[in-house]
């Protein structure tokens, strides 16, 4: 089996070509062409030169090797996964389908991080038995397991032990995928009937936080809205003191003071200078916000961590000190930064949508980063990781760009020993360097002041 990716003006495919031609005509082809099975990525069939094609557009979706590549697999995660292959198996034999089609290796999985959803690959040609498939999908699995999450390594370990089993039954894997389901509902019912005098001390400080940034949103408004009456107010006064010079010449010609002004010339001159000031007006208003824009820009970049996430950060590191002990500070310092406690994923989807965040353990600059080449647009970004993911949703990517033709998840920069390698992520609207578009699943070498536009984005890298 042959793999290759092509772009298009605004898609993104992946292409499959067997050895074996395929008959056209026969019912699983065509059911496959048809794009009927809801889970089964969008196919179409291409032939040249006696040579078939089958196309599938994977336009805005990640395969599983390159989103768990550095992330471990949760609770969460394990059910999309498996809860997806029992739905994608029960489509197949409701369309009487042969399931030994489907491609279950991790790099022919994608993800709809948005909505998700789970997509697979059906090949028709490819035929492979689905529980050996299966049984090594979830040891691909079990080494990225997070074993911090205990519902994530008793499902992941129970549903490889019955991958092991001679006759494998679908029943037993989502018995165990929605069994685990049900068990996170009862606990989340359950916590919802705590008495709501009974607050934790994070939680204490999370409702002071809230009222913090309750209280900055409201003065910011206020803020804005003066910023505003004194605009109007300066405007009223420049149009008035132009009124009342046009009617000062006007009456002057009138009145014979100035003989050889024409009545007409007063008022074509008056509507002039009038028009000049109002010019005048809009222009220095435009520099003066662009100026403000610039300035709030800077106080937001330059801002320390948000007061959500320092009492998150310090109720976590003081339940971390209580149950350590005698350990001491220093050990337990190193282990929240071995675990990555200070940004943890449910910290980042509180973070502020509307401005370019980057999300790491420290706020100190890195050794390269973008720059916009828009000042005062767009926040830098500092590749401070070893492999970080651009995009515009908050929790899915590292660093946000609030954009709305950048895609949620857009690009991947990853740090190697010679440099800073880019690849686009099947995005709609694709990546370039230099004016030149990125080919799917290539890996650019950045050089230094390269101009990167993530859609209409537009970055300088610098080292």
């Amino acid at each position: 089996m042959r793999t290759e990716f092509r772009r298009d003006m605004d898609h993104n495919y992946l292409i499959l070509q067997e050895d074996i031609v395929v008959d056209t005509s026969a019912y699983q082809v065509r059911m496959l062409a048809g794009n009927v099975i809801p889970s089964i990525l969008k196919c179409r069939i291409q032939s040249l030169d006696g040579s078939q094609f089958f196309s599938y557009d994977i336009t805005s979706k990640q395969p599983l090797s390159v989103l768990y590549e550095e992330k471990k697999f949760r609770i969460r995660d394990l059910q999309m996964v498996f809860g997806g292959f029992v739905n994608v198996m029960e489509e197949l034999t409701e369309f009487l389908m042969n399931p030994e089609q489907l491609i279950l290796r991790p790099e022919y999985i994608y993800l709809d991080i948005e909505s998700q959803k789970v997509y697979f690959c059906c090949l028709p040609g490819f035929h492979r038995e689905i529980q050996e498939q299966f049984r090594e999908l979830t040891e691909y699995i079990l080494p990225k397991l997070e074993h911090e999450d205990d519902q994530a390594v008793v499902l992941g370990y129970g549903i490889y032990k019955k991958a092991l089993e001679p006759g494998f039954q679908l029943e037993t894997v989502k018995a165990a995928v929605y069994r685990k389901e049900e068990i996170k509902k009862e606990k989340s019912d359950f916590s919802s009937e705590e008495k709501p005098g009974n607050k934790t001390e994070l939680e204490k400080k999370e409702q002071k936080a809230d009222l913090y940034q309750e209280i900055s949103e409201q003065n910011e408004k206020e803020e804005k809205k003066n910023i505003f009456k004194n605009r109007k107010i300066k405007s009223a006064a420049v149009c008035a003191a132009g009124l009342l010079l046009l009617l000062s010449v006007l009456a002057t010609s009138a009145l014979g003071y100035i003989p050889w002004l024409s009545v007409e010339t007063a008022i074509a001159a008056g509507i002039f200078i009038l028009g000049l000031g109002a010019l005048s007006v809009w222009i220095f208003e435009k520099k003066k916000r662009k100026q403000e824009n610039a300035e709030i820009w800077k106080k937001k970049s330059d801002k320390p961590l948000p007061e959500r996430e320092m009492a998150l950060h310090e109720s976590k590191r003081s339940e971390d000190l209580s149950e350590k002990g005698n350990q001491g500070e220093d050990q337990v310092e190193t282990e929240l930064g071995e675990t990555g406690a200070l940004f943890d994923k449910n910290f980042r989807e509180d973070s502020v949508f509307g401005e370019t965040v980057v999300l790491s353990t420290s706020q100190q600059q890195g050794p390269a980063s973008f720059v916009s080449r828009e000042p005062g647009e767009l926040a830098t970004i500092y590749l401070d990781r070893d492999l970080m993911v651009v995009g515009k949703l908050v929790n899915a990517a590292d660093a946000v760009i609030p954009v709305p033709t950048v895609s949620r998840v857009h690009a991947r920069i990853r740090k190697k020993d010679d440099g800073y390698y880019l690849t686009d992520l099947n995005s709609r609207n694709g990546t370039a360097v230099n004016g030149i578009m990125l080919k799917g699943n290539e890996e650019y070498l950045l050089q230094d002041e390269d101009e990167v536009d993530f859609a209409q984005a537009r970055y300088v890298f610098l080292k």
